[in-house]
């Protein structure tokens, strides 16, 4: 087992309200699209209760072979100001990773929302588990971007 740790933070300015940001993170629908690092990538979202106690599973990979499955406890939701979850992500019966994941939403601005993600992630794989998270939080984060303008 290769083990490595990691605190990834993501800070964006989005030209939104923290409402229209929260509600593109509550919604499993936007988040399935959104989230997708690839335009290769599904995510499938089974069940999601995005509250405080709340649970969600969710799979992910090509449309062949939804191979991952994500398991989060939702362990602190404030509507349009935070959602802090754990997160495992499993290939069948091997977990990759386990991450503590806060998304803070602040104003800015009239119209506008900062939003500082932090990822504190344990890879059981390796730095390959990590670098996962980085790039998928990066490229998630862009795609939310896009949607928000076209929406």
């Amino acid at each position: 087992m290769d083990i490595y740790h990691e605190t990834l933070v993501f800070e964006r300015e989005f030209s939104t309200t923290p409402d229209s940001l929260f509600e593109a993170y509550a919604d499993p629908k936007q988040r399935e699209v959104w989230s997708a690092p690839t335009p290769e990538t599904i995510i499938v979202i089974d069940e999601s209760d995005v509250q405080t106690g709340g649970r969600e599973i969710a799979r992910c990979g090509s449309a062949e072979n939804l191979s991952w499955t994500m398991k989060v406890a939702y362990h602190s939701v404030i509507t349009n100001r935070l959602i802090t979850f754990t997160e495992e992500l499993w290939d069948g019966d091997s977990i990759l990773t386990i991450a503590l994941i806060t998304f803070d939403f602040q104003s800015s601005g009239t119209v506008g929302t900062k939003l500082k993600l932090t990822d504190q992630v344990t890879s059981l794989v390796g730095e390959g588990g990590v670098a996962g998270h980085r790039d998928g939080y990066t490229k998630a984060l862009a795609n939310l971007a896009a949607s928000l303008v076209s929406a």
